[in-house]
């Protein structure tokens, strides 16, 4: 990812794939609705593209649709990071899935498959 440091990717305990997802993020802290994609992705985070900063830690809940005939996955989150083209990394947002069950897990693993496809 642009702008990312080696400590970046140690801390990571699954690999982010570089693809667009689309999803919206909810941030009712601040009373902020974000509909965006994905610069990359995991099934434990993403890095989302925005020119809103949030603060670190808030709490957030991002939905992904998965298609005709299916619920949108909903996965609660927090943010870790935000990124500004004035320090010179990509606009967006990090965050860290929270409470991931091995059934999002595999949601996720579909949806970042089928998103490669």
């Amino acid at each position: 990812m642009e702008g990312e440091t080696p400590m970046d990717r140690e801390r990571r305990s699954r690999p982010r794939v570089p693809i667009s997802v689309e999803l919206k993020l909810h941030a009712p802290s601040v009373h902020f609705v974000l509909l965006s994609r994905t610069v990359d992705i995991s099934t434990r985070g993403a890095f989302v593209r925005s020119n809103r900063a949030l603060p670190v830690g808030a709490p957030v809940t991002v939905e992904f649709d998965r298609g005709r005939a299916k619920n949108p996955l909903r996965v609660a989150a927090k943010v870790v990071r935000v990124g500004s083209v004035e320090e010179g990394r990509a606009a967006g947002i990090a965050i860290r899935f929270t409470d991931v069950t091995d059934l999002d897990e595999a949601l996720l693993d579909d949806l970042i498959r089928a998103a490669k496809a």
